[in-house]
């Protein structure tokens, strides 16, 4: 098999590429949200007692211990009691929250950003498969939201991907960002969550805090959430192309004249995205949720890895 990534020249998603993913993440599973945190590295692994459970260590024994796990021949080398302790991985449904909205339907290099959310979700989906996990979650654009119950089978992913595909191919053009979708999204999540999932909201999490701030507050009592935003370089930089005629969506009359060639507009136009991020990170960091940014040029598995999302 070629380690060559899914790559699709359509606009549009394909199946088979996402599909494709899955058998490139065999080996990785997913870190744990709070060691993200901290060192952006982990895993949800509780220290229990128990028997058909991972090895963790030997330690020595303590009164209520189960005397069927303690280690004789630990026990015989020090002359004092020990015992084995385990770990269980407790069953945390991992839900994806995929963005496909017309304002994400846009990419100046290599894919449009609805293909790279959906790309981010795919694999963190085999990710999760792949260690038995159960999956699910809610994709939606400018038009609905659709909730896919969590199951532990691939049928369910490509149901899910599907859902997600065909949403992104409802979208013609871009537009302005929709000021409800990310509530609407949020709130139908707030009604089908159970406490303990895993939850990945995978789009642009500015248009998310400027909009549904006080869904993702009520969110996070009872969920590990981690934050994936997609961005565009050219959203980042203003290249140097003379002047240039700007509109915030294509069905906008209203047109920007920005002369690029002058350092002073290019570093405005950087200067608006920083502080827009800034406000962003300020939010996720004040709610102890992990927030990493992934641009539509880069390969999505590689950064997912990079910023030790997964391992």
């Amino acid at each position: 098999m070629s380690d060559k990534l899914p790559q699709s020249t359509s606009l549009y998603s394909a199946l088979s590429d996402l599909v494709a993913f899955r058998f490139h993440v065999k080996q990785k599973k997913l870190k744990h949200q709070q060691n993200m945190l901290a060192t952006n590295s982990g895993d949800h692994l509780a220290i229990r007692k128990g028997r058909g459970m991972t090895f963790s260590e030997v330690r020595q024994y303590q009164p209520g211990d189960d005397i069927r796990h303690i280690d004789w021949r630990v026990t015989a080398r020090t002359q004092k009691t020990h015992t084995k302790v385990f770990v269980e991985e407790h069953e945390r449904p991992t839900l994806l929250v995929t963005e496909q909205t017309p304002h994400l339907f846009f990419g100046s290099q290599v894919r449009l950003k609805t293909a790279q959310a959906l790309n981010v979700s795919a694999i963190l989906a085999w990710v999760s498969l792949n260690h038995n996990e159960r999956v699910g979650g809610i994709t939606f654009n400018h038009l609905q939201s659709q909730w896919i119950a969590p199951k532990r089978s691939p049928q369910n992913v490509l149901h899910l991907l599907q859902k997600s595909i065909q949403q992104q191919e409802q979208i013609k053009r871009p537009t302005a960002p929709d000021t409800q979708a990310w509530v609407d999204a949020l709130q139908q999540l707030l009604k089908m969550n159970k406490p303990g999932n895993k939850v990945f909201l995978v789009g642009d999490m500015m248009q998310l805090v400027n909009n549904a701030s006080p869904q993702l507050h009520k969110l996070k009592h009872n969920t590990d959430i981690t934050a994936i935003h997609i961005y565009d370089n050219l959203e980042r930089e203003l290249p140097k192309l003379g002047w240039l005629s700007m509109t915030q969506s294509f069905s906008s009359d209203k047109l920007i004249k920005l002369d690029s060639f002058r350092s002073k507009t290019r570093k405005a136009y950087n200067t608006l995205y920083k502080e827009q991020w800034h406000h962003t990170q300020e939010v996720f960091s004040k709610l102890a949720i992990p927030l990493v940014e992934i641009g539509t040029h880069q390969e999505p598995l590689m950064s997912l890895i990079q910023h030790k999302l997964i391992q």
